[in-house]
């Protein structure tokens, strides 16, 4: 292996160099970044110490308003419904209210369920025949 001196042979050159006028222009950017970091530092963001007390204080006045709001809603829901009674009665002293206009204020639901109600189920169709079979007028009931 060849021994080789870096500062005498001019074959092998290092890789760092000092830009020209380099230290002629130091003193001026570095003067100049002071005074740029000086006027980054009075823009500083300020906070409230009192941030924190209105969050807490819209925080309680929502819970507030939610205790509130809350029972006033379910009051009203109960309030809106209407007795079955009141209705019969109602549909009672009306004598020009027709099939059709009720089936209308019906939905699915409510015919489902008068259907149920008004359909006899296999006990009551046997004990219905049991009464006619044993009943004296027959013909009479099936004929009237």
């Amino acid at each position: 292996m060849k021994n080789f001196d870096l500062e005498n042979n001019d074959k092998i050159r290092s890789g760092f160099t000092v830009p020209e006028h380099y230290f002629e222009q130091f003193e001026a950017k570095m003067m100049q970044q002071i005074s740029i970091q000086k006027t980054t530092v009075n823009e500083v963001k300020v906070v409230s110490l009192f941030y924190r007390k209105q969050v807490w204080m819209s925080s309680i006045a929502a819970l507030i308003l939610l205790a509130i709001a809350i029972p006033v809603y379910f009051n009203m829901a109960k309030e809106n419904n209407i007795e079955s009674h009141s209705i019969e009665n109602y549909l009672a002293d009306q004598q020009h209210v027709y099939e059709n206009e009720i089936i209308e204020h019906l939905s699915e639901e409510d015919i489902n369920a008068l259907e149920n109600s008004l359909s006899a189920s296999t006990n009551e169709n046997d004990a219905i025949e049991n009464y006619l079979s044993e009943s004296e007028h027959l013909d009479y009931i099936l004929n009237e």
